[in-house]
């Protein structure tokens, strides 16, 4: 979750334009927006939440991260836009009741928003993953109970301890992250370096949310191929082409297929139904995902590219990354 280092503060709230006034306040609106929006949601998933054709952990899941991520958003906009530039960084001086703290609002709490805020967004990503292997194993076996709702929250939340170990190290380094309104960017405190382990999750981060996707269609791909027949009329088109004689053996991979296809067309509607919603969602987060790494990858590949954009030309860009998150959870639902 990236945006190469910036060298210059791209903007100050001294010198926007009136339109950029209006993006700056619009980037408020939306995500507080959609924070009311995941509440709403999670109430709805949890009054929900005995009905087996609702994926009630994965929607809980993505409305927390959901509310955690809009939150910081909104905040980071809103404090930039009620202060000066200057005021940005120092807003708490002004304030009687932060005046021992005498510290600016970066240094209080900007490496905490970005923590919180890039652990929100990487929890998108291997929600994902875990989505996507939830799928396979309804493939591979149906009805298994490996991803019951209470078995979910306990693989998120071993994988969530491990992703914030991974985000609090470079944390409580020199080599920390923070996000800078102004600057449009994520400032390393060692730049140009990075933490290690920072750089292989802005290197590696797109390959999830590709991988998922491919996945995804793959099953998709598979289902109507078994609803079709599809691997029935290709096993006898190449039988008869290619071989004269075939073993009674060989029919096995027709066994497999057509028990495959017995347990896929005795799905309850309401298991059926809940398939549907989970590889939409997937599909959805991946490609939503694969937007925002799509973004830096072009950033990282083509640095030239967005340097030589105008000013509005590189804000409209960067919303259009950056607001894209706050969306996710309406789109997917």
């Amino acid at each position: 979750m990236e945006i190469p280092n910036a060298t210059d503060s791209l903007i100050t709230f001294a010198t926007l334009s009136n339109p950029q006034l209006l993006v700056h306040i619009f980037a408020i609106i939306f995500p507080a927006s959609f924070f009311a929006f995941d509440i709403i949601l999670l109430l709805s998933a949890i009054s929900s939440r005995k009905d087996a054709s609702i994926p009630v952990a994965y929607i809980v899941i993505m409305c927390l991260r959901g509310l955690v991520s809009n939150f910081i958003l909104t905040m980071q906009y809103c404090v930039f836009l009620l202060t000066t530039s200057k005021g940005y960084e120092g807003m708490f001086q002004k304030i009687d009741i932060f005046k021992k703290f005498n510290s600016d609002f970066l240094a209080l709490v900007g490496k905490e928003t970005t923590l919180f805020g890039t652990f929100s967004y990487l929890t998108a990503l291997v929600l994902n993953v875990l989505m996507s292997l939830n799928r396979l194993a309804v493939v591979l076996k149906p009805f298994n109970e490996w991803f019951s709702h209470s078995l979910v929250f306990f693989y998120y939340s071993v994988i969530g301890i491990i992703l914030f170990v991974s985000l609090a190290i470079p944390y409580f380094s020199s080599c920390y992250v923070m996000f800078i309104v102004n600057k449009q960017a994520f400032v390393s405190g060692c730049a140009p370096a990075r933490h290690p382990i920072t750089t292989f999750q802005n290197t590696y981060t797109i390959v999830l949310p590709v991988t998922c996707m491919i996945v995804n269609l793959g099953i998709i791909l598979h289902l109507r191929f078994v609803r079709n027949n599809s691997y029935k009329i290709l096993w006898h088109t190449l039988r008869g082409s290619m071989f004269s004689t075939v073993s009674n053996r060989s029919n096995n991979i027709l066994d497999v297929i057509s028990r495959n296809v017995s347990q896929t067309s005795t799905f309850s509607k309401m298991r059926a139904r809940r398939d549907v919603v989970m590889i939409r969602q997937t599909i959805s987060i991946a490609v939503y995902l694969s937007i925002y790494e799509f973004g830096a990858f072009i950033i990282k590949v083509f640095p030239g590219l967005y340097i030589g954009l105008s000013q509005t030309g590189k804000e409209a860009y960067f919303y259009a990354r950056m607001e894209s998150v706050p969306l996710m959870n309406f789109c997917i639902t």
